[in-house]
């Protein structure tokens, strides 16, 4: 007699599900919590959003459609794109698995250039397809040439975090611009840019400009980061108008809220808020990456909400003695750890913290 388990499609049957966050935090007598290993951002949505949402509780027995529409409307405007151009979904994350379940075929080849976000490294096995990884010879960035010499008769999928979830690393837009017109006909590009909001290069160009040109790229994007919608879960896609029918074909209406919908359209015209998001983010990544490398550490430069970094001693007890202080950060590798940006007191504790961890751990550091 089968077991529960077996009954399961196959191909999930050896699946584990992703854990975001990192270690689930607990408190610490008498220390501040300083949540730093999601990358959520400290200040939380737009006073804009949250009126929005506020207001729009009343109507929560009612089904989101209008909704949807009218913020597909506002990121119609907001992207330059048309609105047959836009998908949304309860978060970029379900709509990088709405990608997957939409074009993934059994043997297909999804690759990828690791490190990158971890979600990735489960589209291909959840519906029967290959994963195939390469790596840059820095072991942080996205090497395109490398991606591009991986693709075979398989590949359908190509997925490029820009800027890059964990290391903080962005491309160089022309070599991204040749890998694209590279591209054969078979390969659909996705390019998560979760993160684009943070980058501080003058004019740097989204991926938005492969849609017009009518490419088989689909631009992710979300309200999680610089928004501070992480818990609201809405995130959109900008594609072609033939991936955008065939995505919606999977996508479903229903799996946005109206409150969070309501919130993330008020927060894309609340711009003196998201420039103050910025503006913090940015000081702060600034004075973080200074004060760490004055103690000797290596710090990965960052375009991002949060630095990936190489403390020169053993990672796991360098995060123990963090989490002892109240301090939570995420854990990579035996060599790299990250720490989201937070508020300046936040980022005091943490350095105080970091401070303390390598004075106790300096017999094992480099």
């Amino acid at each position: 007699m089968p077991t529960v388990k077996e009954l399961m499609r196959k191909d999930l049957q050896e699946f584990s599900a992703y854990a975001a966050g990192g270690m689930q935090v607990k408190p610490v007598p008498g220390k501040e919590i300083v949540k730093l290993n999601a990358n959520e951002m400290q200040m939380g949505p737009s006073p804009r959003a949250m009126k929005a949402m506020a207001d729009e509780l009343q109507r929560g027995h009612l089904y989101p459609m209008e909704m949807v529409g009218k913020l597909k409307k506002k990121l119609a405007e907001y992207t330059g794109k048309e609105t047959d151009h836009i998908t949304v979904f309860g978060g970029s994350g379900a709509g990088i698995q709405c990608i997957a379940e939409t074009f993934i075929d059994r043997d297909d080849e999804v690759l990828i250039c690791s490190p990158t976000y971890m979600a990735y490294y489960r589209l291909a096995s959840r519906f029967g397809g290959k994963l195939v990884e390469v790596e840059a010879d820095d072991g942080v960035s996205t090497d395109l040439d490398k991606l591009s010499a991986a693709i075979t008769d398989r590949t359908k999928l190509v997925v490029i975090c820009n800027p890059n979830n964990p290391t903080g690393t962005i491309l160089c837009p022309h070599k991204l611009d040749e890998f694209i017109s590279r591209l054969p006909e078979h390969v659909i590009c996705i390019v998560d840019e979760a993160y684009i909001d943070w980058v501080s290069i003058p004019d740097y160009p989204s991926a938005l400009k492969y849609v017009e040109e009518g490419k088989n790229v689909i631009v992710l994007r979300t309200f999680s980061k610089i928004y501070g919608m992480a818990g609201c879960r809405v995130g959109y896609a900008v594609a072609n108008k033939e991936l955008t029918e065939c995505l919606g074909s999977i996508a479903n209406t229903f799996s946005s809220n109206r409150i969070g919908l309501a919130g993330a359209a008020a927060a894309l015209e609340d711009e003196a808020f998201k420039e103050a998001a910025y503006q913090n983010n940015t000081q702060q990544r600034e004075y973080l990456t200074k004060e760490m490398e004055a103690m000797g550490i290596t710090v990965v430069p960052s375009q991002t909400s949060f630095l990936y970094f190489a403390p020169h001693c053993d990672t796991k007890k360098c995060m123990e003695i963090l989490e002892s202080e109240g301090v939570y950060i995420r854990y990579f590798s035996e060599e790299y750890i990250r720490v989201s940006i937070g508020m300046p007191h936040q980022n005091q504790l943490f350095l105080a913290a970091l401070k303390k961890a390598l004075q106790q751990l300096k017999k094992e550091c480099a």
